[in-house]
């Protein structure tokens, strides 16, 4: 018998990053199943069109800034964001203690740390999602971290029920920080091929000719505008690129912190006539169904969303190695690895793509069967219910 379920999470909506659209995606299919859940989040301001499925109950929990959505990096804004969600949250899961036995928090970080000792008070199972590696702010980063702090939140997780570890890296981390390897479950991040899928060749050219880039070969970064992701490496990749081939452009989808400083790097670089700049969309499929190439060169991931979006549309990607990204691809096969750091070896690969229908072909197909035979949602689905009714 699967149990009643609380779902937690901060960023829970489809147009604010791959966590708060995995949380989305899994509940409304849990729910569509017949699981008995509701989900806490934040209220937030977010201009879009996002649909959600009236099935599923979402307590919007107010917070400070509603209208800031990156809460990643630690300054004094985002940890009072995440303080005052978090005191919300419990209040919510105080006052509904008797409708759910067990609570999912995507993100193990401060409402989780907050919420735990009452949750176990109260005797309810919890189930925490590690979303990042090494950044420091959650469950797998922490021991010998903020003097005694760090020592002391890792070993309050201990209480946690279970951990799910996205990628080999995080599930490192997690035996680090002191996690009994028996309450760890490798449970990766998944695709909806429903939403991502590869287009026709003439579902393409519309695209393309919708968004005013009729007869251009289009290369892509989808993601959060964040020093982690690399996207300064890029644009220094893409100057030296972009000569070679004047029919390609850059498309940047995302906003962030960074976007100022990216924008003035592309005007310094002379190269703000091949990069377009997005900002956040909601119509992140789109996109990529009208793409050529994909683009990860982030320092940093836990297991890249961005990427499996991308492979599931058919394209073909250079990315870095690193993290959970070198969990997905085989090098060469289903995509192209480099360091991001390096520019030559960076624009070497992205070159190789650009000049090779035949690669980006191969590299597409292998991708496309990549997601299909291991990322599928339907698969991610089963294995959270086995775990719920395991725990």
């Amino acid at each position: 018998m699967t149990p009643r379920v609380c779902v937690v999470s901060a960023l829970y909506h489809p147009d604010l990053g791959g966590l708060g659209r995995q949380a989305q995606l899994l509940s409304e299919r849990l729910r569509k199943e017949g699981v008995e859940l509701f989900v806490i989040a934040r209220k937030m301001d977010v201009n879009g069109r996002a649909a959600f499925s009236p099935s599923v109950e979402v307590v919007r929990v107010p917070s400070l800034f509603p209208e800031h959505h990156i809460l990643e990096e630690i300054s004094l804004r985002n940890i009072l964001i995440s303080v005052i969600f978090s005191l919300g949250c419990l209040g919510v899961l105080i006052r509904r203690r008797r409708s759910y036995d067990l609570v999912h928090f995507h993100g193990a970080s401060i409402p989780l740390f907050v919420a735990l000792p009452f949750l176990k008070w109260m005797r309810k199972k919890v189930v925490a999602k590690v979303a990042a590696a090494n950044l420091g702010t959650e469950a797998g980063s922490l021991s010998g971290r903020y003097w005694p702090l760090g020592n002391i939140l890792a070993s309050m997780l201990k209480e946690v029920d279970a951990f799910i570890a996205i990628s080999a890296e995080i599930r490192e981390g997690l035996i680090r920080d002191g996690i009994a390897q028996a309450k760890i479950h490798d449970i990766t991040n998944f695709i909806d091929p429903e939403i991502f899928r590869p287009p026709t060749s003439e579902e393409k050219i519309r695209l393309k000719e919708r968004f005013e880039y009729t007869g251009k070969m289009l290369v892509i970064f989808a993601g959060r505008l964040v020093p982690r992701k690399g996207v300064p490496y890029l644009l220094e990749t893409w100057k030296e690129v972009s000569p070679d081939f004047p029919d390609a452009r850059l498309l940047i989808l995302g906003d962030g912190p960074l976007l100022d400083v990216l924008v003035k790097l592309a005007t310094r670089l002379d190269i703000f006539g091949t990069v377009h700049f997005h900002g956040r969309v909601d119509n992140v499929s789109e996109f990529l169904r009208a793409a050529d190439v994909f683009v990860l060169p982030s320092l940093q991931e836990g297991m890249s969303n961005s990427l499996l979006e991308a492979m599931a549309s058919g394209l073909p990607a250079v990315a870095s190695r690193i993290g959970g990204v070198v969990d997905v691809v085989e090098d060469g096969k289903n995509a192209l690895l480099v360091d991001p750091t390096d520019r030559t070896a960076f624009s070497e690969s992205l070159r190789r793509v650009l000049r090779s229908a035949e690669l980006r072909a191969r590299l597409a197909q292998y991708a496309i069967e990549t997601i299909r035979a291991s990322y599928g949602l339907e698969a991610r689905v089963r294995s959270y219910r086995q775990l719920y009714g395991r725990i």
